[in-house]
Formats: C-alpha cells, structure tokens, sequence
C-alpha cells in the first residue's frame, strides 16, 4: 500500500473522530438535564420555571434518575413538588417533597426520618430549615 494513502486514511478517520467526539461533547450536557415532569404538573408553573426546576433537580440528582411529579405555585417565588430517586441498589426509594426558589435558584429536599435524628449532626440546621420551609409552604 502506498504510504500517501496510508497516511490520508489515518488523517481522515482521526478527522471524523475528533468531530465525533465534539459532538458527543456538545449532546452530553443537553441529555444530562433531560429530566421531565412525570405527571404533566409542569403546565402549573410554567414550562420556564419547570425548567429552572428540572436544571436544580438535575444538578443535584442527574445520576439517580430523579423523577419528578406534583408540581405547584406557592408563595412568592416559591414553588413544590416532588422527587423520587434511585437508591443504591437502583431502585426508587420514593417520593419526598422538596422547595425551589426560583429568585435565587434554591433546591431543597425534604429531609427523611432518620436524617433529623441528631441535632447535633452536620448540615441538621440546614435540612430543619428546608422542612420548615415545606411545611409552610407546600402542605395543604
């Protein structure tokens, strides 16, 4: 085989590689954040603000396959709903609610039984408040 040959297939197939991998490049982030809303609930917030949900839920959860449902206005900017994720051994662990304000991009779950056990843990303060939250916002 002639060398000239040689040399323009490996720069040619090396071309459709790089151009290849900049376009799984480019999809990557776009089908990380394609969560949905579950139950069409979105339609009561907005398909803009469900977005900006959908990205927080994304941002925290991407890998988990969260599945969101019960989407709704609350006060102010404020909006709720729930999430449902895998667990460790892949199976979904069930819905928990959770917050979002949408004026400063704030993403809060509703902490589970065992998780305020210890006042004294890191991060309880935090994850009282964000049940706090809930509580007066989203509970009927």
């Amino acid at each position: 085989m002639c060398p000239r040959i040689d040399r323009h297939r490996t720069a040619t197939a090396l071309a459709v590689s790089l151009h290849v991998l900049a376009l799984s490049a480019l999809v990557t982030p776009l089908a990380s954040h394609a969560q949905v809303v579950e139950d069409g609930s979105d339609t009561a917030i907005g398909k803009a603000n469900a977005r900006i949900v959908l990205d927080l839920i994304g941002q925290r959860f991407e890998e988990l396959a969260p599945k969101v449902t019960s989407l709704r206005k609350a006060e102010g900017s404020w909006i709720c709903g729930s999430v449902n994720v895998k667990n460790r051994d892949g199976l979904y662990s069930g819905e928990r609610g959770f917050v979002v304000d949408l004026s400063n991009a704030f993403f809060g779950r509703v902490p589970d039984g065992p998780e305020l056990l210890n006042p004294r843990a890191e991060g309880f303060q935090a994850m009282e408040e964000i049940r706090q939250i809930y509580f007066k916002m989203c509970m009927d």
